[in-house]
C-alpha cells in the first residue's frame, strides 16, 4: 500500500469511528452533487450517503411563500396575499395553496421594503419602491399568520435606493437603501436590537442581494459583482466583467452554496467564485442550456429543496384569470459544469387577472 493510500485510509477510518448522528450532520452540509465521490470513500460512508436520515437532514420541511398584489382600480390601494408551494398528493404533482396567509395584510403591507425569511417568521425591510424612506421593521410569523412591529432602524431606507439585505451568522445585515451613503445595519433576532456594523458610510450599488459563504452578495444590473462581509466591509474585488452590454440581471438565488443569476438573453448562470466569471448552466447533454432551462417571461426565482424553482403568470382562456406556472430545474455539477435538468413543469394556481407577483421566499419549519 502507498503511503498516500495508508493515509486517505486512516482519515477514512478515523472519521467513520465518530458517532453516527455526528458523521450525519457533516454530510449533510455537503452539496449532494459530491455524493457520488463520497460513496468511494468507504462503505459505511456509502450508506450513509444512502440512508432515509440524511436524507432527512438535508430536506428540513420548507415551503416556498410567494406573494401577489391585487389591484382593483387605479386609484385604490392593491390588496396584499400570501399563497404556499406545496407538493400535490402525487409526489410529481405541485400547486400554489391558499393558507391562513391568505388573508389581507394590514397596512403595512402597502409600504414595506425589502422581504428575506429567517426560518419561519418573513422580515419586511424599510421602505417600498418610490416612497418616503422607512426605519420601520415588520416581522411575519409564518406558522401563525401573525404580522407584528419590532424596533426600527436607525436609519431610514427603501428599496428603490439600491437596498441589499442578508443573513450571516443568524444576524441581518441591511446594506445601502438610502439617497446618501450611510452606515451598514445588523439586527439580532434573538435580543432584538440594531446596531452599526462599522462606523464607515458605504452606498450599495446592486439591486439584487443574496447571502453565500458568509458574505451579503451583491449584484447589479449588468452582472457586475461586489460583496459585504460583518468581518472585512465591502469588498469590491469580487466584481466580473459585463457579459453584454444589452443583457441585465432579472433574478438572483443562491443554491446549495452556488450563487444563481438569470440574464435577458444569456439565460441562466453561476457566479465562480474563484475565478469572479459567470459561467452558463449547461443543459443534460452539457450543450447550451439557455432554452431549455429558462423562461423568458420568469418573474420569481427561489431555492426549493436544492432545485430552482422559477415562477411566472400568463394570461388564461378566461380574460378574468391569469394561471401562475411553475418549472423546477435540477441542478448537479459535472467536471467544471453545472448541468440543469427540468425536473417538473406546469400550472400552479389560477388567479385573477389583476394580479402582480410580488416577493417569493423560503421558509422553514
Amino acid at each position: 500500500m502507498s503511503v498516500v493510500a495508508a493515509s486517505n485510509s486512516k482519515k477514512s477510518s478515523s472519521f467513520s469511528s465518530l458517532p453516527e448522528e455526528v458523521v450525519l450532520k457533516c454530510l449533510s452540509r455537503i452539496p449532494r452533487w459530491y455524493d457520488p465521490y463520497l460513496s468511494l470513500v468507504s462503505k459505511t460512508i456509502r450508506s450513509l450517503v444512502r440512508s432515509p436520515e440524511l436524507h432527512r437532514l438535508r430536506s428540513p420541511h420548507k415551503s416556498v411563500f410567494l406573494s401577489y398584489d391585487l389591484y382593483q382600480g387605479r386609484l385604490s390601494q392593491p390588496l396584499h396575499y400570501w399563497i404556499t408551494f406545496l407538493p400535490g398528493e402525487k409526489t410529481t404533482d405541485y400547486k400554489l395553496a391558499q393558507r391562513s396567509l391568505s388573508d389581507v395584510l394590514p397596512t403595512p403591507s402597502l409600504g414595506v421594503g425589502s422581504a428575506l425569511s429567517v426560518g419561519s417568521e418573513i422580515y419586511f425591510i424599510g421602505g417600498r419602491s418610490f416612497g418616503p424612506t422607512s426605519k420601520r421593521l415588520w416581522i411575519l410569523d409564518t406558522r401563525s399568520g401573525h404580522l407584528r412591529t419590532a424596533p426600527s432602524m436607525k436609519v431610514g431606507r427603501r428599496s428603490d435606493c439600491k437596498l441589499a439585505v442578508g443573513v450571516v451568522d443568524g444576524k441581518i445585515y441591511v446594506i445601502g437603501g438610502s439617497v446618501e451613503d450611510s452606515q451598514v445595519e445588523v439586527f439580532d433576532p434573538e435580543t432584538q436590537t440594531w446596531d452599526f456594523a462599522g462606523e464607515e458610510n458605504v452606498k450599495c450599488e446592486s439591486r439584487f442581494s443574496a447571502t453565500l459563504e458568509e458574505k451579503v452578495y451583491m449584484v447589479d444590473r449588468d452582472g457586475r459583482v461586489s460583496a459585504y462581509s460583518p468581518r472585512e466591509g465591502i469588498i469590491n474585488n469580487e466584481a466580473t466583467e459585463i457579459l453584454s452590454v444589452v443583457d441585465r440581471v432579472k433574478l438572483l438565488c443562491v443554491v446549495e452554496n452556488v450563487l444563481y443569476a438569470c440574464f435577458e438573453w444569456n439565460g441562466l448562470m453561476w457566479f465562480n467564485t474563484k475565478l469572479k466569471v459567470w459561467t452558463r448552466v449547461v443543459d443534460r447533454d452539457g450543450k447550451d442550456g439557455k432554452l431549455e432551462l429558462y423562461s423568458f417571461a420568469a418573474a420569481k426565482m427561489v431555492d426549493y429543496k436544492g432545485t430552482i424553482a422559477f415562477f411566472w403568470s400568463l394570461p388564461n382562456i378566461d380574460r378574468t384569470k391569469k394561471d401562475v406556472t411553475c418549472k423546477l430545474i435540477a441542478l448537479d455539477r459535472v467536471g467544471d459544469n453545472i448541468r440543469g435538468r427540468i425536473e417538473w413543469s406546469g400550472i400552479v394556481a389560477t388567479l385573477p387577472h389583476n394580479i402582480v407577483l410580488r416577493d417569493c421566499l423560503v421558509v422553514t419549519g
